[in-house]
């Protein structure tokens, strides 16, 4: 609605293209974006990112669709991390990071999130976050 995960992601990008720029890096709109075509990039990486905002305390619809597909494959050897903007609650990235544990991912960490749209500062701190997830891969 305002993008703010969006800009999140563009900016955790951005960390990660710092740490190793031959990395490919794909990022899905899951609300446009076709559930299988996401799985199957999913299913060929090394390790994921997922975000959300979050939404009537959880995260957004989409999202739930893909944790629920990830659950049944058993993912193994993969590592991931969330993240997500927030207003209130900003449950979303620890409730996603649960579902990706429980899919069989290895966390990288508790994931970040971020209120309301990402300042300058915030965006910065998501550069940073990406430099970190890169190196901890």
């Amino acid at each position: 609605m305002w993008n703010s995960t969006r800009l999140m992601a563009e900016a955790i990008t951005k960390g990660i293209q710092q740490v190793d720029s031959t990395v490919t890096i794909k990022l899905f709109n899951a609300a446009k974006e076709d559930k299988n075509d996401i799985m199957t990039e999913i299913f060929k990486s090394k390790a994921i990112l997922m975000g959300s905002p979050t939404i009537n305390n959880g995260y957004s619809y989409a999202v739930a669709g893909l944790l629920e597909m990830a659950h049944g494959l058993k993912f193994k050897k993969k590592k991931a991390a969330a993240f997500g903007s927030y207003g209130w609650s900003g449950d979303a990235p620890k409730m996603i990071s649960e579902h990706l544990k429980g899919a069989g991912f290895e966390l990288v960490d508790e994931g970040i999130k971020k209120l309301w749209i990402p300042d300058k500062a915030a965006l910065e701190d998501c550069v940073a976050y990406g430099k970190h997830f890169a190196e901890s891969l």
